[in-house]
């Protein structure tokens, strides 16, 4: 959808979207210092779409997508990072890494995949790596 100046609108979540979806960066967000990371940003904006969280991990740049879902099996979000998804969250990095000015560094893309079964703990698998860069201009663009 694109607004009338042309750039893209992204329509309003429903209230319980933005709550789990709320819920999920929180407890990502924890699990990312726990590794010692530091973060330089939590939804990141830009005319593309939203960055859930970019960290430090030592010199590496990551750009770290959280997925979530009600269940057991945190395979599930974690399929949801299909093609089309990687290729948005490649363009979103490389407009994050110019407007910082961040080129420099190295950079990878993670996907926190949180799954919350109905009793217990919530579950998270970290796929590091997850995928390379999509698209022409490669990081460095």
């Amino acid at each position: 959808m694109t607004s009338p100046s042309g750039g893209e609108v992204h329509p309003r979540r429903p209230w319980w979207r933005r709550w789990w979806g709320t819920r999920a960066e929180r407890r990502a967000c924890g699990w990312v210092r726990r590794q010692g990371w530091s973060i330089i940003a939590r939804n990141a904006s830009c005319p593309l779409g939203e960055l859930d969280i970019v960290a430090l991990d030592g010199a590496t740049l990551v750009f770290v997508e959280v997925r979530s879902t009600a269940g057991d099996d945190p395979s599930v979000p974690a399929a949801s990072v299909d093609r089309e998804k990687q290729f948005r969250l490649s363009r979103m990095a490389l407009w994050f890494r110019k407007s910082h000015r961040l080129q420099a560094l190295d950079a990878r893309f993670d996907v926190l995949a949180i799954s919350w079964p109905p009793a217990g703990e919530p579950r998270i698998e970290h796929i590091r790596d997850a995928f390379a860069m999509v698209g022409a201009g490669g990081m460095d663009g």
